[in-house]
Protein backbone atom coordinates (compact mmCIF):
# COMPACT_ATOMS: atom_id res chain seq x y z
CA UNK A 1 0.00 0.00 0.00
CA UNK A 2 1.38 3.68 -0.65
CA UNK A 3 1.57 5.26 2.70
CA UNK A 4 0.31 8.62 1.42
CA UNK A 5 -2.37 7.51 -0.29
CA UNK A 6 -5.78 8.93 0.66
CA UNK A 7 -7.97 6.08 1.93
CA UNK A 8 -10.95 5.58 3.78
CA UNK A 9 -10.87 3.41 6.64
CA UNK A 10 -14.22 3.76 8.67
CA UNK A 11 -14.94 0.50 7.09
CA UNK A 12 -12.75 -1.30 9.84
CA UNK A 13 -15.12 0.30 12.75
CA UNK A 14 -16.96 -2.74 14.37
CA UNK A 15 -21.01 -1.20 14.26
CA UNK A 16 -22.02 -3.44 17.06
CA UNK A 17 -20.08 -1.39 19.87
CA UNK A 18 -23.17 -1.55 22.16
CA UNK A 19 -23.19 -5.10 23.70
CA UNK A 20 -27.23 -4.75 23.88
CA UNK A 21 -26.94 -4.19 20.36
CA UNK A 22 -24.87 -7.55 19.22
CA UNK A 23 -26.64 -9.97 17.41
CA UNK A 24 -27.85 -13.74 18.98
CA UNK A 25 -25.57 -15.33 16.56
CA UNK A 26 -22.51 -13.52 17.51
CA UNK A 27 -22.49 -15.30 21.08
CA UNK A 28 -20.61 -18.64 19.01
CA UNK A 29 -17.80 -15.83 17.56
CA UNK A 30 -14.79 -15.11 18.99
CA UNK A 31 -14.63 -12.13 21.37
CA UNK A 32 -15.07 -8.71 19.69
CA UNK A 33 -11.69 -6.44 20.01
CA UNK A 34 -12.77 -3.54 21.84
CA UNK A 35 -9.65 -2.08 23.08
CA UNK A 36 -6.42 -1.78 20.87
CA UNK A 37 -3.08 -1.31 22.71
CA UNK A 38 -0.17 0.04 20.79
CA UNK A 39 3.44 0.14 22.01
CA UNK A 40 5.19 3.59 20.94
CA UNK A 41 9.03 2.65 19.19
CA UNK A 42 9.17 0.54 16.32
CA UNK A 43 4.81 0.67 15.70
CA UNK A 44 3.83 4.09 16.23
CA UNK A 45 7.40 6.06 15.25
CA UNK A 46 10.09 4.61 13.67
CA UNK A 47 13.29 3.18 15.61
CA UNK A 48 16.74 4.40 14.94
CA UNK A 49 18.86 2.69 17.12
CA UNK A 50 22.24 3.21 14.83
CA UNK A 51 21.66 7.11 14.70
CA UNK A 52 21.57 7.69 18.55
CA UNK A 53 24.35 5.03 19.19
CA UNK A 54 26.35 7.34 16.69
CA UNK A 55 25.31 10.51 18.53
CA UNK A 56 25.83 9.08 21.99
CA UNK A 57 29.21 8.06 20.81
CA UNK A 58 30.22 11.47 19.51
CA UNK A 59 29.34 12.81 23.24
CA UNK A 60 31.79 10.19 24.38
CA UNK A 61 29.69 7.31 25.80
CA UNK A 62 32.03 4.32 24.60
CA UNK A 63 29.94 1.84 25.57
CA UNK A 64 26.35 3.03 23.90
CA UNK A 65 26.26 0.15 21.61
CA UNK A 66 26.10 -1.97 24.39
CA UNK A 67 23.90 0.47 26.51
CA UNK A 68 21.47 1.49 23.86
CA UNK A 69 18.93 -1.31 22.22
CA UNK A 70 16.14 -1.41 20.02
CA UNK A 71 13.91 -3.25 22.65
CA UNK A 72 15.36 -3.26 26.19
CA UNK A 73 18.42 -0.46 27.28
CA UNK A 74 21.12 -1.47 29.81
CA UNK A 75 22.45 0.43 32.86
CA UNK A 76 21.43 3.97 33.52
CA UNK A 77 19.41 4.14 29.89
CA UNK A 78 17.61 1.18 31.51
CA UNK A 79 17.31 3.12 34.67
CA UNK A 80 15.62 6.36 33.60
CA UNK A 81 12.76 4.14 31.59
CA UNK A 82 11.78 2.26 34.43
CA UNK A 83 11.68 5.10 36.66
CA UNK A 84 14.31 4.16 39.21
CA UNK A 85 16.53 7.84 38.63
CA UNK A 86 14.88 11.18 37.22
CA UNK A 87 16.56 13.73 34.18
CA UNK A 88 18.47 15.27 36.33
CA UNK A 89 20.30 12.24 37.69
CA UNK A 90 20.69 10.50 34.08
CA UNK A 91 22.39 13.41 32.71
CA UNK A 92 24.74 13.48 35.98
CA UNK A 93 25.63 10.07 36.02
CA UNK A 94 26.03 10.02 32.41
CA UNK A 95 29.03 12.90 32.91
CA UNK A 96 30.40 10.86 35.17
CA UNK A 97 30.11 7.70 33.16
CA UNK A 98 31.78 9.61 30.10
CA UNK A 99 34.28 10.85 32.05
CA UNK A 100 33.16 14.58 31.07
CA UNK A 101 30.94 17.16 31.29
CA UNK A 102 28.26 16.48 28.43
CA UNK A 103 25.55 19.87 28.11
CA UNK A 104 22.26 18.49 29.19
CA UNK A 105 20.29 20.23 25.90
CA UNK A 106 23.06 17.85 24.08
CA UNK A 107 21.66 14.56 25.96
CA UNK A 108 18.61 15.54 25.01
CA UNK A 109 19.07 15.73 21.21
CA UNK A 110 21.14 12.38 21.00
CA UNK A 111 17.82 10.92 23.16
CA UNK A 112 15.67 12.45 20.86
CA UNK A 113 18.21 10.83 17.74
CA UNK A 114 16.41 7.11 18.68
CA UNK A 115 13.20 8.07 17.02
CA UNK A 116 11.05 10.35 14.63
CA UNK A 117 8.18 11.79 14.10
CA UNK A 118 4.73 9.63 13.30
CA UNK A 119 3.98 9.08 10.01
CA UNK A 120 0.91 11.28 9.58
CA UNK A 121 -1.37 7.73 7.96
CA UNK A 122 -0.57 5.59 10.99
CA UNK A 123 -2.03 8.75 13.33
CA UNK A 124 -5.30 8.97 10.93
CA UNK A 125 -5.61 5.18 11.43
CA UNK A 126 -5.56 5.87 14.80
CA UNK A 127 -8.53 7.81 14.90
CA UNK A 128 -10.13 6.04 12.48
CA UNK A 129 -10.13 3.49 15.12
CA UNK A 130 -11.79 5.85 17.60
CA UNK A 131 -14.43 5.87 19.25
CA UNK A 132 -15.36 2.52 18.44
CA UNK A 133 -12.92 1.19 20.20
CA UNK A 134 -10.31 2.40 23.25
CA UNK A 135 -7.18 3.28 22.60
CA UNK A 136 -3.91 2.89 24.77
CA UNK A 137 -0.47 3.53 24.54
CA UNK A 138 1.76 0.70 26.37
CA UNK A 139 5.90 2.29 26.56
CA UNK A 140 8.60 1.49 27.50
CA UNK A 141 9.99 5.28 27.74
CA UNK A 142 11.61 8.07 29.26
CA UNK A 143 10.57 11.57 30.49
CA UNK A 144 12.76 13.82 28.08
CA UNK A 145 10.79 11.72 24.97
CA UNK A 146 7.77 11.96 26.42
CA UNK A 147 7.72 15.57 27.12
CA UNK A 148 8.23 16.07 23.24
CA UNK A 149 5.33 13.84 22.78
CA UNK A 150 3.33 15.84 24.66
CA UNK A 151 4.05 18.42 22.71
CA UNK A 152 2.10 19.67 19.37
CA UNK A 153 5.47 18.99 17.56
CA UNK A 154 4.23 15.34 18.12
CA UNK A 155 2.39 14.97 15.10
CA UNK A 156 2.59 16.79 11.79
CA UNK A 157 -1.08 17.76 12.39
CA UNK A 158 -0.15 19.47 16.02
CA UNK A 159 -1.86 17.41 18.04
CA UNK A 160 0.45 16.14 21.52
CA UNK A 161 0.31 12.06 21.42
CA UNK A 162 -2.22 11.87 24.11
CA UNK A 163 -4.91 13.12 21.47
CA UNK A 164 -4.85 9.66 19.78
CA UNK A 165 -5.09 7.23 23.18
CA UNK A 166 -7.23 7.18 25.84
CA UNK A 167 -4.58 6.78 28.37
CA UNK A 168 -0.84 6.38 28.35
CA UNK A 169 1.00 3.48 30.09
CA UNK A 170 4.76 4.61 30.28
CA UNK A 171 7.40 3.49 32.10
CA UNK A 172 9.19 5.93 33.46
CA UNK A 173 5.99 7.18 35.12
CA UNK A 174 4.81 4.03 36.25
CA UNK A 175 7.77 2.29 37.63
CA UNK A 176 8.15 -0.77 35.77
CA UNK A 177 9.00 -1.68 32.63
CA UNK A 178 8.01 -4.70 29.36
CA UNK A 179 8.10 -7.69 29.28
CA UNK A 180 8.00 -7.39 33.21
CA UNK A 181 4.52 -8.35 33.78
CA UNK A 182 3.76 -5.90 36.47
CA UNK A 183 3.30 -2.74 33.90
CA UNK A 184 0.62 -5.09 32.10
CA UNK A 185 -1.56 -5.64 35.43
CA UNK A 186 -1.06 -2.63 36.42
CA UNK A 187 -2.94 -0.96 33.05
CA UNK A 188 -5.42 -3.60 32.84
CA UNK A 189 -6.19 -2.66 36.79
CA UNK A 190 -6.41 0.73 35.97
CA UNK A 191 -8.12 0.73 32.16
CA UNK A 192 -10.62 -1.68 33.07
CA UNK A 193 -9.95 -3.69 29.87
CA UNK A 194 -10.34 -7.53 29.38
CA UNK A 195 -7.28 -9.08 27.76
CA UNK A 196 -9.80 -11.45 26.15
CA UNK A 197 -11.02 -8.44 24.24
CA UNK A 198 -8.12 -6.18 23.38
CA UNK A 199 -5.24 -6.67 20.76
CA UNK A 200 -1.94 -5.91 21.55
CA UNK A 201 0.26 -4.18 19.11
CA UNK A 202 4.15 -4.75 19.37
CA UNK A 203 7.54 -4.82 17.69
CA UNK A 204 8.94 -7.07 20.13
CA UNK A 205 8.46 -10.71 20.56
CA UNK A 206 9.20 -10.70 24.34
CA UNK A 207 7.12 -8.07 25.01
CA UNK A 208 4.90 -9.93 23.14
CA UNK A 209 4.97 -13.29 24.87
CA UNK A 210 3.80 -11.69 28.36
CA UNK A 211 1.08 -10.31 26.36
CA UNK A 212 0.27 -13.40 25.61
CA UNK A 213 0.64 -15.01 28.46
CA UNK A 214 -2.05 -12.86 30.14
CA UNK A 215 -4.36 -13.59 27.34
CA UNK A 216 -4.45 -11.06 25.10
CA UNK A 217 -5.07 -10.96 21.24
CA UNK A 218 -1.32 -9.90 19.74
CA UNK A 219 0.12 -8.77 17.08
CA UNK A 220 4.07 -8.60 15.96
CA UNK A 221 4.83 -5.72 13.78
CA UNK A 222 8.74 -4.31 12.29
CA UNK A 223 9.97 -1.24 12.42
CA UNK A 224 8.92 1.13 10.14
CA UNK A 225 5.94 -1.33 8.46
CA UNK A 226 3.07 -0.22 7.23
CA UNK A 227 0.65 -1.90 9.47
CA UNK A 228 -2.74 -1.09 8.45
CA UNK A 229 -4.04 -3.81 6.23
CA UNK A 230 -3.09 -6.43 8.98
CA UNK A 231 -4.56 -4.92 12.03
CA UNK A 232 -7.49 -4.21 9.66
CA UNK A 233 -7.61 -7.97 8.80
CA UNK A 234 -7.67 -8.82 12.44
CA UNK A 235 -10.09 -6.13 13.74
CA UNK A 236 -12.70 -7.38 10.87
CA UNK A 237 -12.33 -11.18 12.13
CA UNK A 238 -13.29 -10.24 15.59
CA UNK A 239 -16.29 -7.39 14.96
Amino acid sequence: MNPNSVRDWSFILWRNHDAKETPRHAQTHAPVIRNVVFDMGGVLVDVHREEAVRQFLALGVTDADRLIDSYHHSGIFLDIESGAIDVDTFCRLLCEHAGRHIPRPAIERAWKSIISRPQGYKLDYLLALRPARRLYLLSNNNPILMDWARTPDFSPDGHPVTYYFDKLYISCEMGCVKPGRAIFDAMIRDSGILPSETLFVEDSLHNLQTGQALGFHTCQVRNGEDWRDTLTAILQQRR
